[in-house]
């Protein structure tokens, strides 16, 4: 029986890093490599990037959930970010989200060809 002895929100980056490390045979069982395959297409930053990304964002106000939506789904725009995060919270200022677009052009660069 599993046990779960914690939980977080944590950004798909995260999550791919994790199940690489803690479930190296993942590709063995079609489920989880299934769960690679999303992971790996929708990962945004590398791991370290989006732990540091979220726990900005966390220390400037922003909920786990919205910080993580933030890292997952990288807008680039005040309006993009304002339409994902709708009313999470009550809602965010504009600044407030400004600042997030531009922590998060900080360290989940565009790659090239995406």
């Amino acid at each position: 029986m599993v046990e779960i002895i914690s939980q977080r929100h944590v950004p798909v980056p995260v999550a791919k890093a994790l199940l690489e490390k803690h479930l190296p045979n993942y590709m063995e069982n079609p489920i989880l490599a299934k769960v690679y395959e999303y992971l790996s297409r929708f990962s945004r930053c590398g791991p370290e990037e989006a732990e540091k990304a979220m726990e900005e964002l966390v220390g400037a106000g922003f909920s786990s959930l919205a910080a993580a939506m933030l890292v997952n789904l990288v807008p680039r725009s005040v309006d993009e970010a304002k339409a994902l995060l709708g009313n999470i919270d009550g809602g965010y200022e504009d600044d407030k989200v400004e600042a997030a677009v531009e922590l998060l052009n900080k360290y989940c660069k565009e790659e090239e060809g995406a």
